[in-house]
């Protein structure tokens, strides 16, 4: 049963679109490949828009099936670093990357998985909004920034395309009540059109 479980978190994990990588990588990483022609260069950790530190939960779909693991993320002027766990509280792969390097361990991901599609990721949105525009036009990619504020919440979309055609879609929601003293990230929905593949992260 375990062993089938694992085998449906590597199918699924959206983090599996490339081959050809090693567990470690120096600087001057592989280029993301946003479409099949557009090709995205890292942003330094310090582009980060608002520093996170939370445990989160990530459902995850991909070909009609679907996922459920814990993530535990710290996102700041310094690093993102990515701890996943299986049910059973297991460290399953962790991530680090502080700009310069880029570790990527696990026991359970195939060795070929590039880790910079998971920083990628992480940093169209979660990085400066008019950093990750910059480095996009440079590579013909349109990238559409909206908010909406609803009571004691507000909803912010990102939303990267290429010649009018959608290529993924982030909807972050954050709480925003009196008593705080900033907003507070709840949840981050990513959907990749192109790739096919989403996954819901909601803070625990």
């Amino acid at each position: 049963m375990l062993k089938s479980r694992m085998r449906k978190f590597l199918l699924l994990i959206p983090f599996f679109l490339v081959a050809c990588a090693s567990s470690r990588f120096e600087s001057g990483f592989s280029p993301v490949y946003v479409t099949n022609t557009s090709k995205y260069m890292l942003l330094p950790a310090s582009e980060i828009e608002s520093p996170i530190d939370t445990l989160e939960r990530m459902e995850a779909d991909f070909g009609g099936q679907h996922l459920e693991a814990d993530l535990y993320v710290i996102s700041d002027e310094n690093q993102l670093s990515v701890t996943i766990f299986n049910e059973f509280g297991a460290t399953m792969a962790s991530l680090l990357y502080d700009g310069s390097t880029l570790d990527f361990e696990s026991e359970f991901f195939p060795k070929k998985i590039k880790a910079e599609y998971i920083v990628a990721d992480f940093q169209f949105a979660l990085y400066n909004a008019d950093s990750i525009k910059s480095a996009l036009e440079k590579i013909d990619v349109d990238f559409e920034l909206s908010s909406e504020q609803n009571l004691n919440e507000r909803t912010e979309t990102r939303i990267l395309s290429k010649k009018g055609k959608i290529i993924s879609k982030i909807t972050k929601t954050y709480s925003c009540t009196e008593n705080e003293n900033r907003e507070k990230l709840l949840s981050i929905h990513y959907e990749n059109f192109l790739r096919g593949y989403s996954y819901l992260l909601t803070l625990l």
